[in-house]
């Protein structure tokens, strides 16, 4: 599942949304290793800051994977709490095979009892 918002507003509607970034969250999300991961993960694109990230509920709350900007930077791992965004970690990777990226998510997350 994908969602975008933009201008504050929050629908399912992502003809439009073809950047690099949106396709590698795409292909990252469809080699991700584990079941429970690939049919939990929403891609969320937020065009008001300009970012895109693969989205899970987790047993501590929703948790984000924001992928980098621009090449060479390291993909974020944002835990949405009720006090706001926290950043949990760091995953590099960003010049890696996506399979190898998915494969490191799956890992933060299992070994954090995340998922």
């Amino acid at each position: 599942m994908e969602i975008v918002i933009a201008n504050g507003k929050v629908t399912s509607e992502t003809g439009e949304i073809d950047t690099p970034q949106a396709k590698k969250a795409r292909r990252i999300a469809n080699f991700l290793p584990r079941p429970e991961l690939l049919r939990d993960a929403v891609i969320v694109h937020n065009q008001d800051e300009h970012t895109t990230s693969i989205r899970f509920d987790t047993t501590a709350g929703p948790i984000r994977i924001l992928l980098p900007v621009a090449q060479g930077f390291e993909f974020h791992v944002i835990h949405d709490g009720d006090t706001g965004p926290r950043i949990l970690g760091s995953i590099r990777g960003a010049s890696l095979s996506v399979r190898a990226v998915a494969f490191r998510i799956s890992e933060f997350m299992r070994t954090r009892g995340l998922k």
